[in-house]
C-alpha cells in the first residue's frame, strides 16, 4: 500500500483567529464585554493594517461577533475581499459581565473583592457567574457550540475559515480546537488584530494544529501597543 493511501484526510482545512483593533477599554483596563465600543483611531489603522495583510489570503468564510469593534475588523479585511460577505454570530462575543460591563477592573475590584480574587486566580475563574450577565462555563459552552457549527458547515476541501472575535471568546474558541480543558483557555492571550492560524491534520480529521500564533508583525512601525485584556 502507498504512501497516499494511507492517508486519511487528503484536503485538510484552515482556521485563521483575528482579535478586534483597540479600543478606549483596552487602554482603560475595563471589562468590556458586551458593551459595544467603537475602535480607537489607532484600533482602525490596526484593522487596515490587518486588512492589507491578509489581502492575498483566500478565504472561504469569514465568521465575526456582531460587537462593532468586532465587525469593524472584519470590514477591513473584506475591503480586500468583496466577494466575502461577513456572517455574524452574536455567540462570538465577548464574556458578559452583567453589573460591571464596561467598569475598570479596579474598581470592580473595591466594589466585589470576592469576585475579583477569584477572576483574578485562574484555578477559579470558570466558576464565576457575573450579576445579570454569564457564568464562565455557559460563556465556554456558547462559543463551543459555535465552533462546532462552524466546523459541521465547512467540510468542502482545503476550506479557509476566518473567525474575527474577541481575547476572551477567541481564547475558547482556541482552546475547543485543540480539545483542551476549558480552565487551560486563559493560558493564551490575543492582541488586537494578531493573527492565529490552525491546520487541519492531513491524517486525523478535525485534529488541530498551531501554525502561527498571536502575530502583530503588520503593526510594525504604526505606533502599535500590546493590548492583551478585553
Amino acid at each position: 500500500m502507498s504512501t497516499s493511501e494511507l492517508i486519511v484526510n487528503p484536503s485538510p482545512r484552515t482556521i485563521t483567529l483575528v482579535r478586534h483593533g483597540e479600543t478606549q477599554g483596552n487602554i482603560d483596563d475595563k471589562a468590556h464585554g458586551h458593551f459595544d465600543a467603537p475602535l480607537t483611531q489607532l484600533g482602525r489603522r490596526q484593522a487596515e493594517a490587518l486588512g492589507k495583510r491578509l489581502a492575498g489570503t483566500k478565504f472561504d468564510a469569514i465568521y465575526s461577533s456582531d460587537l462593532q469593534r468586532a465587525v469593524d475588523t472584519a470590514n477591513a479585511i473584506t475591503a480586500h475581499h468583496p466577494d466575502l460577505q461577513i456572517q455574524i454570530r452574536p455567540q462570538l462575543r465577548e464574556y458578559h459581565f452583567g453589573d460591571y460591563e464596561d467598569s475598570l477592573w479596579d474598581e470592580i475590584g473595591d466594589a466585589a473583592p470576592e469576585l475579583y480574587r477569584r477572576w483574578k486566580n485562574l484555578n477559579t475563574r470558570i466558576e464565576i457567574d457575573f450579576p445579570r450577565g454569564e457564568s464562565m462555563s455557559d460563556a465556554w459552552d456558547r462559543v463551543g457550540v459555535c465552533v462546532d457549527e462552524i466546523i459541521h458547515t465547512h467540510q468542502e476541501e482545503n476550506a479557509n475559515i476566518l473567525i474575527v472575535g474577541h481575547g476572551g471568546s477567541l481564547q475558547a474558541v482556541f482552546s475547543h480546537l485543540l480539545n483542551l480543558r476549558n480552565t487551560d483557555q486563559w493560558s493564551f492571550v490575543f492582541a488586537n488584530t494578531s493573527v492565529t492560524e490552525l491546520y487541519e491534520h492531513q491524517y486525523t480529521p478535525n485534529t488541530w494544529r498551531v501554525a502561527l500564533y498571536n502575530d502583530t508583525s503588520h503593526l510594525n512601525g504604526i505606533g502599535h501597543i500590546d493590548r492583551t485584556k478585553g
